[in-house]
């Protein structure tokens, strides 16, 4: 992996409606057994924002780990997020490559850089992930996805 971490997209995610069809469907699709489907946590271990500001909203997710990459299902529930904004005006479809990055603040300057704003943040156990709209400038929603040290 290059320092700026840019090198290996790991994962392409959609958003959906109803994410217990769309796993029937992607599961059936792709010959695979179904995942689990689970939902993220409150906003008092994630702390997300969206926009800027603090939000409650949350997605319930499933990942189809395939060999070189995984397909992320995501549903968007609760308050707002970048998620229930991409559903209400795009109806289900692409709305992220991911990639996994060493140095978070290095590749946000990057994006930055690149005409890039940020659109959501917020942690996960062991990490966190940050949304870049870069649609405008590179044609994609780009997360960069990262690990906190132990």
């Amino acid at each position: 992996m290059s320092a700026q971490g840019f090198n290996e997209v790991v994962q392409v995610a959609m958003v959906v409606p109803d994410i217990q069809s769309a796993v029937k469907l992607w599961a059936s699709v792709l010959k695979v057994k179904e995942p689990e489907i689970v939902e993220t946590e409150e906003w008092e271990k994630t702390n997300m924002t969206f926009r800027g500001v603090p939000s409650r909203g949350r997605a319930k997710l499933a990942f189809f780990r395939l060999g070189n990459i995984t397909i992320e299902l995501i549903q968007p529930v609760g308050g707002p997020s970048t998620w229930s904004e991409f559903l209400e005006k795009h109806g289900p479809g692409i709305h992220h490559i991911a990639f996994n990055v060493g140095n978070v603040d290095e590749a946000l300057r990057m994006l930055k850089e690149a005409g890039g704003l940020i659109e959501q943040e917020g942690k996960f156990k062991g990490g966190g992930y940050i949304y870049v709209d870069a649609r405008r400038s590179l044609g994609a929603m780009i997360e960069l996805l990262y690990r906190e040290p132990t």
